[in-house]
């Protein structure tokens, strides 16, 4: 698979799941009354939703200049999977730790991921762009 289009096909597979989300959020909203609106898997899920559509457009971007910054092609693959690892890692973490508490220890691993990944296309795009 050519260097970023799995970012960009997963990216696109993603906003479709975090969506569907958003449309559960939804129809719970109406339906789950106050007690819903105040809970904590409320507040995650919502979270969840919002990361999960940020992250999968961040990994479409990154999958569409991945090519174009400066860095060795072990650099680029790096960094497409870091991006890829925190776009799934962060918000499942963000979903399921209403339920799996200790799977919480895992969203900054995920935020990592995006950090290092980000600052490697930073890095890259300042080597390209003189």
């Amino acid at each position: 698979m050519d260097l970023g289009k799995k970012n960009i096909k997963f990216g696109f597979l993603w906003i479709t799941l975090a969506t569907f989300l958003g449309f559960i959020l939804a129809i719970k909203l109406q339906t789950g009354g106050e007690e819903w609106n105040k809970s904590t898997t409320h507040r995650f899920w919502v979270t969840a939703h919002v990361h999960a559509n940020t992250l999968a457009i961040l990994n479409i971007l990154y999958g569409s200049f991945i090519g174009r910054v400066g860095l060795g092609d072990g650099a680029k693959n790096l960094g497409s999977n870091l991006a890829l690892a925190g776009m799934i890692i962060m918000p499942l973490g963000l979903f399921l730790v209403p339920f799996i508490q200790p799977i919480g220890y895992l969203i900054p691993l995920g935020e990592w991921c995006i950090i290092i990944s980000m600052g490697m296309m930073a890095a890259g795009a300042f080597k390209s762009i003189s």
